[in-house]
């Protein structure tokens, strides 16, 4: 029985544990990462110079200053990285003529230094050819949840283009373009927002269909160089939150506030932002008002009970929550600055039974 009684508090304090890990992020993040050695100058000649790859001397040929951005570009990784915010999940992947590894960690401050750490000390040795089919594809089949409740950022940090050249298993330039071009298939309805930056000119000289193709995209932007400030989106996401559960007794026709999360924690909203709240159909409670956002954390709606506290605790399951649905449409603007992500929260309302007291009276 002692053993029991063990084992039985073991999984009650490894409980919380597990759930905790097993929640979903409110934004992801997944930098696809070229370290092909083009982004130390690999280029045709006959010098040999040392150069530094992740911080060890590495001889390489063939040495052209003009392309030599490895600093550059992981000083602008990093930078995007600490940019995060806590409630993200980060992915690195670094690829050459295959994906080569997989770092992931939430946006935490441990988090944060775990991917540094990896990034600084990455030693790759030997000389690819550039595989960006083989990446988007792990990354679709590997990274990105189907119809996710939350939403996803993709970054393709390259230097070059697809090698075009019968090389199995990389896929031919062709198959490559054609994958591209369907990538808003897959990415639109899983809420993924993709960003391919050319890091130098040899990219659309290596591969000058590709400009026609991410111009025509309507899920992919294309981007020139490396940023000072590191590789973020253009507008400023934000998720709005509900609270995890609402009490019916206490919060009956009172305010209930709603976390307005950032995705970049540096970047707050800029100007004010106005969205439509309302509820979807349910027999308890209604909404329909327009809230506005300049910058709080925490802006406040009150949800309109459709009948009496008392209707509601004798309508309402006692033995589960019940989920309120609230949805939003935010006021588009020509040109926005600030982007909500979300469509929807829920709310999880907890209807406590009624506490009852019985008097027994002896005759």
């Amino acid at each position: 029985m002692k053993h029991k009684l063990l084992v039985l508090l073991s999984l009650f304090v490894l409980m919380p544990i597990y759930t905790k890990a097993q929640e979903a992020p409110q934004h992801r993040v997944v930098y696809l990462w070229d370290v092909t050695y083009s982004t130390h100058g690999f280029k045709d000649g006959k010098e040999t110079v040392v150069v530094k790859v992740a911080g060890k001397d590495m001889p390489v040929k063939c040495y052209n200053k003009k392309y030599d951005i490895y600093d550059k570009l992981i000083n602008a990784l990093i930078e995007s990285i600490k940019l995060q915010s806590p409630e993200s999940e980060i992915i690195v992947v670094p690829f050459d003529d295959k994906v080569l590894d997989t770092w992931r960690a939430m946006g935490t401050q441990e988090g944060k230094q775990f991917l540094i750490e990896k990034i600084n000390t990455y030693y790759n040795k030997e000389q690819k050819y550039t595989n960006i089919h083989a990446a988007f594809e792990y990354a679709k089949n590997n990274l990105f949840v189907p119809k996710a409740q939350y939403y996803s950022d993709l970054y393709v940090l390259t230097d070059g283009g697809h090698t075009d050249e019968q090389w199995p298993p990389i896929p031919l330039r062709s198959v490559f373009h054609d994958m591209l071009r369907n990538w808003c298939d897959f990415a639109e309805p899983n809420n993924i927002n993709g960003y391919y930056y050319l890091l130098t000119d040899a990219v659309y000289e290596q591969d000058p269909k590709l400009r026609e193709i991410l111009n025509e995209s309507k899920c992919i932007q294309p981007f020139f160089g490396i940023p000072k400030g590191g590789f973020v989106a253009p507008t400023n996401r934000f998720v709005i939150k509900g609270p995890k559960n609402v009490s019916l007794k206490e919060q009956y026709s009172q305010p209930i506030k709603l976390n307005v999360v950032l995705n970049d924690a540096e970047r707050p909203i800029q100007g004010t932002e106005k969205v439509h709240v309302y509820t979807s159909s349910n027999p308890y409670f209604e909404l329909d008002e327009t809230i506005t956002i300049d910058g709080k954390a925490t802006v406040e709606v009150t949800l309109k009970p459709k009948m009496s506290l008392a209707e509601l605790q004798r309508s309402m399951p006692t033995d589960e929550n019940t989920v309120i649905v609230l949805n939003f449409d935010q006021e588009k603007k020509e040109t926005p600055v600030n982007e909500l992500v979300n469509k929807s929260c829920e709310l999880r309302y907890v209807n406590k039974p009624q506490k009852t007291l019985t008097i027994s009276i002896k005759q």
